[in-house]
């Protein structure tokens, strides 16, 4: 028997969410103020801050298996534990054309 799953995440879920990104994004601002100089620093300076980073790429995680490609980040299997890319090459379904209402 499969086990239901939410779709949408919760107020709650969303926002420890948002917490957990804002100390990773913390801890590598840290390191880079100590004056480290590491490849792997580097490369996670360039990634997005949290407040960069538009819903759908903090709550949507890319799979080729999935409608569209993409799929809740609730259902990855540990995704509180786990760190997840922050970048990908949105296309036409995730950047729709806001018109303006005038």
């Amino acid at each position: 028997m499969r086990r239901k799953r939410r779709f949408r995440l919760t107020n709650t879920q969303k926002y420890r969410h948002r917490q957990r990104l804002r100390a990773v994004d913390d801890v590598i601002q840290t390191l880079v103020d100590s004056g480290v100089k590491i490849r792997a620093l580097e490369l996670a300076r360039r990634m997005p801050k949290e407040h960069e980073l538009t819903p759908f790429q903090k709550y949507w995680v890319k799979s080729k298996r999935y409608t569209f490609g993409f799929k809740p980040i609730s259902w990855v299997p540990k995704w509180t534990k786990m760190p997840h890319p922050r970048t990908w090459t949105p296309s036409v379904y995730h950047n729709p054309v806001r018109r303006r209402i005038e």
